[in-house]
């Protein structure tokens, strides 16, 4: 899934479409996820410092003990 921005907004890497939503996450100190969800085809990805990551990544991330 090769993710790319267009005038600083993601792309959506299923439809291409423009319109997406990004909520920036902070599961623990240092741990920051980036949720993604496109408006047009209601597609949705999760990002860890630039690259895509599965959702059962983020769900193992916020259930490490600190």
């Amino acid at each position: 899934m090769g993710l790319t921005t267009v005038g600083g907004n993601m792309r959506c890497p299923q439809c291409r479409g423009e319109d997406s939503i990004e909520i920036e996450i902070r599961l623990k100190e240092e741990d920051d996820v980036q949720f993604y969800s496109c408006r047009l085809c209601e597609a949705k990805w999760w990002q860890r410092d630039g690259d895509t990551i599965a959702l059962g990544d983020v769900l193992d991330l916020a259930s490490k003990k600190k």
